[in-house]
């Protein structure tokens, strides 16, 4: 029975009409089943046939090769299709087909056999896209659905666009919407004609909800992974999701939780979406219990004492109605406040990707200069007037009053903290006390953990809704103006570039972090005593797994990092903030106001900073009873801070007896429920069964636009991220170190608009996206380079080509042995091929340069290195010399120029290519101004009219008198009459004095010399 069902998957086009009469809940578009040795025999023949059958109807010409669609290899996307073809014309079907034909070309020998398929094209499409009906990455039991709703039939698979959906295979197709009602029926369908084959379908789907099939084939990945999944205990564990689920119910609405796992206090951020017990205990414990509540209600918020994180298997969720409650004035009526809960809820439904942007975009919790407008909305949802201006006037008593009373407010939290610190002196020198005993330890971490509950977090819990309230403020002067004006089109109160500088002056715990740094890498103070400031950050706050930085093996040296811009001082001018306040009616001063948003965005570091210290130190005192207990420090993380109690009944081996046991317990737990796919956001129980993966919306920082290498941190954490872009899942204070490095921009996955990383990125100007979502995540993890424009809000891959051929010339030198060998920095090989060039070496020693030349070669690159010989100078050395590197590069720059073959030539090989062509070679002149090695200096780009900063690596020059006559100069050192770069169109060359794929200590240097290699690539590599 399965044979007969393989004998169904042939090529594209006998599959589908094989499959035309055994289906019914989809429909197969009309065929034409073209041979290309008919083709070849008569075209214009087999053109009448199409264009007599489909009679003027548009058409698509689709590869249906034998090389695809099997069960060794689908080759999805390997050859050509065209759409949207003129059946009428004879001109279109042929050229068409013509390009189909082509493409099986380059690995398909004898084509006389092979087909094209011809069909109408899908009219009315409103959804089209790939089902796989196994998860592909480990063969789970997911429907995964990756759709477009564009109407375009090739997006999803051209890889230009897409949604993704993952729907458990046994769910009740009745309880899904329309079209994926339709769909999962289609896709059952033909799984019962396959006889349960793991499938690739390709589908689209019409204004009608009929589902037209496409393409059907093996799913290559799941044969290949040739394991069986045990379905009925992954749908086991699902079902103990859901009851975990149904079993929070809200005490707001009495129904179970609308959850997230980034909203409020985002806990994927702090401590991930798969986060292990001892991390969510903790961050329960001393944040999510009580304290979130505790710190908001002292400032005129709704009282709650319930729980606000949930753990649905691994992941932990916020309750958003908790969240919505919590973030209503005290004074606004409960029947109102509970009204606007609903509100909150509906308005989340429809805008999903705003779970981590609460209180932006669907929560109305402080006032600022947009409330006004932005609650007029409540009236065409049911609500009077006067509902509304009840929470209007709440709302701005409870800013007003955080304005006002913000000294006084931060002494009473200052003072707790102080209290805090005494706790944590106290309990400190356990850890250094060889004598002290198991039950002091845990009786240090459960008296850390009291100090913390009652003065650490609450108090840090009211700072960051200040914060919140400050950036608040920020945001809204940015998106309002004056009365009439913003709604005509007019200005707002300030731009973008205004609040920016106001959050360049800005000095949080990272400016003074940046500045020691800086002084322990030059010596100027010790180790020791930047452990004492910040010993206790770590990278991953909660996390026991990880070291912290007085443990760390730091490699000082001289801190990269971008220098804060000297802060304006009128960034956001009185006189019009002044105005902005009157026409608001709020009832403070335009310098009051600035006070509080200046320190209130810096004191939320600060109490942050302050209260890890006391976290870090339970940590470690935990290390301290595990060792005692011979537990090892990653097996810690399966326990909860609950376990850490040892009665005085109980021995230290009594203890460790029940933590294995825990240990070995939840282990086990964690690994099933790791095999789950959890929604962000859970709207419901059906949200389990069909998890949609929401495309989010960056938070992006600045209005830069910069281009960059990626650097994937945790993937390649000793990686030399200077002027690279760094990409992480989160990021929290233990990141302070890369703000230290000169980074280009920050990405990460998790992370809300006022975050820990969305204020440092701003304070420092550094461009970033914060809290991108899974989606725009992943895509990004994929490449190599990137373009990141906040202003415009995209995130691109960079400009680059593909597999372009090149050749790269190589340093001589000497082994250990004596032996002659072949010299390349990899630097060379990483900056062409994020061009998108492959590099193919050239030995020093080749004898028959011309051979290298029998493949298709786009480009030469001459490196740089060593000293060329004396009599290529204005005078003798005694430098080493590459006799045979110096024959090899002339042959091969001969033959370039020689057959049209683009040069980029660097350093040495930007000064011996000008002696060749009669120019001259000054050795280690003396400059009128000195150019220090590895210092970046300006030069002129004489075409532009402008400076750009380039690195220096060399000693040797070409004054401008001895450029070669067939050169002309690019770009010039003015000062010094050094020719920086020359090249010549005719000869298609690019020579370059510095050096493309070494560090620039200037930022934006490397994009600039990126875009001048780029221009002469785009200009003469064909």
């Amino acid at each position: 029975m399965m044979e007969q069902h393989r004998q169904l998957i042939s090529t594209k086009a006998d599959t589908l009409f094989a499959l035309k009469n055994l289906i019914h809940e989809s429909t197969i578009e009309e065929m034409y089943i073209l041979y290309v040795r008919d083709y070849q025999m008569d075209k214009l023949e087999v053109c009448h046939e199409i264009m007599d059958q489909f009679k003027g109807r548009r058409i698509v010409v689709r590869s249906s090769s034998s090389a695809e669609d099997s069960f060794q290899r689908s080759n999805a996307g390997h050859y050509k299709s065209i759409l949207d073809v003129d059946s009428s014309s004879e001109e279109e079907i042929i050229e068409a087909v013509d390009a189909v034909i082509t493409s099986y070309r380059k690995d398909i020998q004898n084509l006389s056999d092979e087909q094209v398929l011809i069909q109408c094209q899908a009219l009315h499409v409103v959804c089209s896209g790939v089902v796989f009906t196994r998860d592909i990455q480990s063969n789970k039991p997911y429907y995964l659905i990756n759709y477009d709703e564009t109407g375009s039939t090739d997006s999803v698979t051209g890889g230009t666009a897409g949604r993704m959906m993952k729907v458990v295979r046994n769910v009740d197709e009745g309880t899904l919407k329309t079209p994926w009602r339709e769909l999962l029926r289609a896709v059952r369908e033909l799984e019962h004609v396959m006889d349960g084959l793991a499938l690739d379908i390709e589908f689209a789907i019409n204004k009608d909800h009929q589902v037209i099939l496409f393409q059907m084939r093996p799913l290559v990945a799941s044969y290949k992974q040739g394991n069986v999944y045990d379905d009925n205990a992954f749908f086991k564990l699902l079902d103990n999701a859901a009851d975990m689920y149904e079993h929070h119910k809200n005490v707001i609405t009495g129904e179970p939780m609308m959850m997230s796992d980034m909203a409020f206090w985002n806990p994927s951020e702090i401590i991930g979406n798969n986060s292990r017990p001892l991390d969510y205990s903790l961050y329960r414990a001393i944040i999510t219990h009580r304290a979130w509540n505790q710190g908001i209600a002292g400032i005129g918020f709704r009282k709650l004492s319930e729980d606000l994180m949930h753990r649905i298997g691994n992941k932990p969720y916020i309750c958003l109605e908790y969240a919505f409650y919590s973030l209503i004035p005290q004074k606004v009526p409960e029947k109102l406040a509970r009204r606007l809960v609903r509100y909150y809820q509906n308005a989340l439904r429809h805008n999903l990707t705003a779970h981590d942007k609460i209180e932006f975009e669907i929560v109305f919790s402080s006032y600022d200069f947009g409330t006004e407008q932005r609650t007029k909305r409540l009236v065409e949802y049911g609500f009077t007037e006067e509902d509304r201006r009840n929470l209007v006037e709440n709302l701005k008593e409870v800013t007003e009053d955080a304005v006002l009373n913000y000294e006084k407010i931060l002494e009473e939290d200052m003072e707790s903290l102080r209290k805090l610190e005494k706790i944590r002196g106290r309990e400190e020198d356990l850890l250094h006390h060889d004598k002290a005993t198991l039950h002091q330890i845990m009786q240090a971490v459960q008296s850390l953990r009291a100090g913390l509950q009652h003065y650490g977090t609450p108090q840090f819990a009211r700072q960051a809704r200040m914060a919140f309230m400050a950036r608040a403020f920020l945001r809204s002067l940015t998106e309002n103006g004056p009365e009439g004006q913003k709604k005509n089109g007019g200005q707002t109160w300030f731009c973008q570039e205004d609040t920016d500088a106001f959050m360049q002056s800005i000095s949080t715990v990272s400016t003074e972090f940046e500045k020691d740094f800086r002084a322990f890498s030059l010596d100027e103070i010790s180790r020791a005593e930047f452990n004492r400031k910040y010993g206790h950050l770590r990278v991953g706050t909660y996390d026991i797994r990880t070291e912290r930085y007085d443990q760390m093996n730091f490699r000082p040296g001289p801190s990269r990092a971008q220098r804060k811009p000297v802060p304006r001082e009128d960034a956001l001018n009185l006189d019009r903030l002044t105005q902005a306040i009157e026409e608001s009616g709020l009832h403070v001063t335009a310098k009051q106001l600035l006070h509080f948003i200046r320190h209130a965005i810096e004191e939320r570091e600060y109490f942050k900073f302050e209260f890890t210290k006391s976290l870090s130190l339970i940590l470690e005192l935990l290390v301290r009873a595990g060792a005692m207990m011979e537990i090892a420090r990653n097996d810690l993380s399966w326990l909860e801070i609950e376990d850490f109690v040892l009665p005085q009944y109980l021995t230290a081996d009594g203890l460790k007896d029940q933590l294995e046991e825990k240990i070995a317990k939840r282990h086990r737990r964690y690994q099933e429920f790791r095999e789950l796919y959890l929604p962000e956001v859970i709207l419901n129980r059906r949200s389990l069964d069909v998890v949609e993966v929401y495309e989010a919306r960056p938070n992006f920082i600045t209005t830069k636009r910069v281009e960059g290498e990626v650097v994937l941190l945790d993937e390649e954490p000793d990686a030399d991220i200077h002027d690279k872009i760094v990409v992480v899942p989160k990021a929290d204070p233990g990141y302070e170190w890369v703000f230290t490095k000169g980074i280009k921009a920050f990405i990460t996955r998790f992370g809300g608009a006022a975050s820990h990383m969305a204020i440092r990125c701003a304070e420092f100007e550094i461009p970033a996206a914060i809290g991108c979502g899974e989606k725009i995540y992943h895509y990004v993890s994929s490449l190599s380079y990137l373009s990141l424009d906040c202003r415009a809000g995209k995130i691109e891959e960079g400009i680059q080509y593909r597999n372009l051929s090149a050749l790269i010339t190589q340093r001589e030198g000497v082994n250990q042995y004596g032996d002659p060998v072949d010299i390349l920095e990899s630097g060379y090989v990483r900056f062409y091929e994020l061009l998108g060039f492959i590099p193919k070496t050239v030995s020093n020693f080749t004898k028959n340069v011309e051979m290298i030349f029998n493949k298709k070669r786009d480009l030469l690159i001459v490196v740089g290195g060593g000293s060329l010989p004396p009599s290529m100078y204005d005078r003798p050395h005694e430098d080493e010399l590459q006799p045979n590197r110096d024959r090899m590069e002339e042959q091969v720059i001969h033959y370039c120029v020689a057959h049209g073959i683009p040069i980029i030539a660097t350093c040495r090989g930007m000064q011996y290519i000008n002696v060749m062509f009669g120019g001259k070679l000054w050795y280690h002149p003396k400059l009128p101004v000195t150019r220090t090695r590895g210092m970046d200096h300006q030069v002129w780009l004489v075409k532009e009219q402008r400076n750009i900063w380039v690195n220096n690596y060399h000693s040797d020059c070409i004054y401008e008198e001895g450029l070669a006559p067939c050169f002309e100069p690019l770009a010039i050192d003015r000062e010094n009459h050094v020719v920086e770069a020359y090249g010549s169109d005719e000869m298609k060359i690019l020579a370059l004095q510095w050096h493309p794929e070494r560090r620039f200590e200037t930022a934006n240097a490397y994009e600039e010399t990126r875009k001048i290699v780029l221009d002469f690539i785009q200009k003469h590599v064909k």
